[in-house]
């Protein structure tokens, strides 16, 4: 469990919602401003026209806009765009009301007797005056656009925590490659010096053989006698010699087989702790609902006695149920100052803190006895203070 990115897995789950969020919002502010630029210059395309009373602004401002309106793609994509074009005193222009259009039928229908001076002369005002342009853009969820935004966000999110979990299985991989290197290499020089010892041994049995050889000669011959008690010497020197050799060997394979033993009972002992821990924190998910555990709490509890994990689950159980019937110890104090942090003893010796939420959630940091209570406190300070 250990091995588990939680803080690379939180911000994937936490960050592809708020930037789509975001992105959606900066969006909105982009293509107003933007719609609000492209809409000002396309409003008026003709003012000759105006200017000369051909037709009036009303027309000429809903043919250049709805033109557009009907060319444009955003609206396919979910953009949603809201248009609003009046003059100085008020006067709406765009989007056409009830009121402007019944206006507007009449002066169609007095057309033939209106004055193209006196239409020409409003336009000029109108466009003097200037226009008034209020452009609104949204876009709108469970649209193309913002799924397509979503989908990305979430995309990168997925490689990025696959490319973490695949560094810290490559991780992994490499450390058992190291150790596994490491236990080859000394089982070969523990063969080599296995090799040397069998060596010297034949060697020993091979002075032996000389000298009982020389001492048999000792008896029967008496000329040389001195020369033969000079070799009988250098060979009894080079067999003690041989003797430590084979000792310092010995010696150093039985250091090997210790070392070699030590590792693969450190790995054994890793599997067996580590699987140990996961199958607690499985059973403690699904019998106490209501309580929450830290990574240490789980080995803490992991590494106790069967009889103080007896003890222990007790007043788990309690917490789980109701933490009102837990009688508390003390309040843990902090070099910051005081700690939300409550020390619960059980056996005697066992030592449980946990901390209750301002929503009554009880979360169990650490589990463990007297004997490590100095680097419990230390944890849960520097952890939580």
């Amino acid at each position: 469990m250990k091995n588990i990115p939680y803080k690379t897995l939180f911000l994937c789950i936490f960050l592809p919602p708020v930037c789509y969020i975001l992105t959606i919002q900066s969006l909105d502010g982009y293509f107003q401003k933007r719609e609000t630029a492209t809409i000002k210059d396309l409003l008026i395309q003709h003012p000759a026209a105006l200017y000369e009373g051909r037709y009036s602004v009303e027309e000429e401002i809903s043919r250049n806009l709805g033109r557009y309106l009907k060319s444009s793609i955003k609206g396919k994509l979910g953009v949603i765009t809201t248009i609003l074009v009046k003059t100085r005193d008020g006067r709406i222009l765009y989007p056409p009301v009830f009121g402007n259009q019944q206006e507007d039928g009449n002066q169609n229908g007095l057309n033939n007797n209106m004055n193209y001076v006196e239409m020409a002369a409003d336009n000029y005002r109108i466009l003097t005056d200037g226009l008034i342009v209020d452009v609104g853009m949204k876009i709108r969820y469970n649209s193309w656009l913002s799924n397509s935004i979503l989908v990305i966000y979430v995309f990168l999110a997925v490689i990025v925590l696959r490319l973490v979990v695949r560094r810290g299985l490559a991780e992994a991989e490499r450390r058992e490659e190291e150790q596994q290197e490491r236990i080859e290499g000394l089982a070969s020089q523990l063969e080599r010096t296995t090799a040397q010892i069998e060596s010297v041994v034949a060697k020993e049995k091979t002075y032996l053989g000389k000298i009982g050889e020389l001492k048999k000669e000792k008896h029967d011959l008496s000329k040389d006698v001195d020369g033969l008690l000079e070799e009988m010497e250098e060979l009894e020197t080079g067999l003690q010699h041989q003797r430590e050799s084979r000792e310092d060997l010995e010696n150093q394979v039985a250091e090997l087989k210790k070392e070699i033993e030590r590792l693969r009972e450190k790995g054994e002992k890793r599997g067996k702790k580590a699987k140990t821990s996961e199958n607690v924190a499985r059973r403690f998910r699904l019998l106490y609902k209501n309580v929450e555990f830290s990574d240490r709490a789980i080995t803490g509890f992991a590494g106790l006695t069967s009889e103080f994990q007896l003890k222990g689950e007790e007043i788990i159980h309690q917490l789980n149920e109701n933490d009102e019937l837990i009688s508390i110890r003390r309040k843990v104090f902090g070099k910051g100052g005081k700690m939300n942090v409550l020390e619960v003893d059980f056996a005697y010796s066992g030592r449980l803190y946990f901390q209750k939420s301002g929503e009554g959630k009880i979360r169990v940091l650490s589990i463990g006895t007297k004997n490590s209570q100095n680097q419990d406190l230390a944890y849960i300070g520097k952890r939580y203070e």
